[in-house]
């Protein structure tokens, strides 16, 4: 259901709160999201220009990257790295973004080559 859902722009962003209480619940609740292919959409909504999903998405993605590392290649490959040295310079997000955000590039650097480059 959250799928259909986030498709909706109306209810995305109540979606990806759902999306992120649930991540909250451990390590396999954010197995089972990505099993059922919650990754493809979560991977294209990087790309919305809206502040509101941004921060929502970095929380996701931060369960996510702790998860599997192995979605690096996938940020890397979209440019989705970009997001989040953005979200690095906001001043308006809280202190525990900013947190979130340089673990996911962390993540995105850890003992791979091409994102150390890329984030350099």
């Amino acid at each position: 259901v959250v799928l259909q859902v986030l498709l909706s722009q109306a209810h995305r962003l109540r979606a990806l709160l759902l999306l992120r209480r649930f991540f909250e619940l451990g390590p396999w609740a954010v197995n089972l999201a990505l099993s059922v292919g919650i990754f493809p959409y979560v991977l294209k909504l990087l790309q919305s220009p809206a502040p509101d999903l941004r921060q929502v998405l970095v929380c996701i993605w931060a369960k996510i990257l702790a998860f599997d590392r192995t979605c690096q290649a996938d940020l890397v490959n979209n440019n989705a790295h970009l997001n989040f040295i953005t979200h690095l310079s906001l001043d308006s997000v809280h202190p525990e973004q900013h947190v979130m955000a340089a673990f996911i590039l962390t993540g995105i650097c850890h003992r791979y080559p091409p994102g150390q480059s890329r984030c350099l």
